[in-house]
């Protein structure tokens, strides 16, 4: 239910004359929607828009020949990739081996130990004279899954930061035997955490790990004072 508090006329005519139109341009599977509006002469009280999506497209999976490759590590569906892989290296040409060099160019510059790494301040260090802790993953030839790491900002504006590693994403992948690759993390606001220490420390954060890099993540949640995943 949406409540509109001026205009309301208005927007109900201008959803109104949009769902026409989208209707007309997409055709009957397009979901339909119903608007009823509670009348009213007074727009300073609310109008009450109620909407119900309906819609006559279906889908059968039965239908579908590739519904197979929504499993997406099956023997079946990393065959497919690989074979799809070598059609577009056969028609494209394999960048390992083209004489423009242009791959190894860009593997240079990704591993290259010249990068600026860029940083996320997770509180301050009350160890270290509440210098600001600042977090970073880091990816290199070494490790291609990354290491989450961190240091000072004292550090970390020096010519050679000294870096303390949190987490081996490459060692976890290897010990769950899953392929794990990074997709952030969402730190406890220190606002809420009763062990901040009056807003200084971050002590919770949520990692984002998703298998093999697909869209769906696993969501695990990480101890930054005893630096490991909590299990309880």
């Amino acid at each position: 239910m949406i409540l509109l508090r001026s205009s309301s006329r208005r927007l109900i005519a201008t959803a109104l004359l949009s769902q026409h139109h989208l209707a007309k341009a997409f055709g009957p599977s397009f979901p339909s929607l119903i608007a009823t509006q509670t009348p009213s002469s007074n727009f300073s009280k609310p109008t009450t828009i109620t909407t119900r999506m309906t819609s006559t497209a279906t889908i059968n999976q039965e239908e579908d020949p590739y519904v197979w490759l929504e499993e997406v590590e099956s023997e079946k569906s990393l065959k497919f990739a690989t074979d799809a892989n070598e059609k577009c290296l056969s028609a494209l040409g394999n960048p390992k081996t083209s004489d423009t060099q242009t791959y190894e160019k860009v593997l240079s510059i990704l591993e290259s130990d010249e990068r600026i790494a860029y940083v996320t301040q997770y509180g301050y260090d009350e160890e270290n004279d509440d210098q600001p802790i600042m977090m970073n993953l880091w990816k290199d030839k070494n490790n291609s899954k990354g290491l989450w790491r961190k240091t000072t900002l004292e550090s970390y504006k020096s010519d050679s930061p000294v870096w303390e590693t949190v987490l081996d994403v490459d060692q976890l992948a290897e010990k769950d035997g899953i392929s794990w690759v990074w997709k952030g993390t969402s730190a406890l606001p220190r606002a809420r955490d009763p062990m901040s220490n009056g807003g200084k420390r971050i002590t919770r954060t949520l990692l984002n790990l998703s298998r093999g890099g697909s869209d769906a993540v696993h969501i695990k949640e990480f101890d930054l004072l005893k630096e490991e995943f909590v299990t309880e």
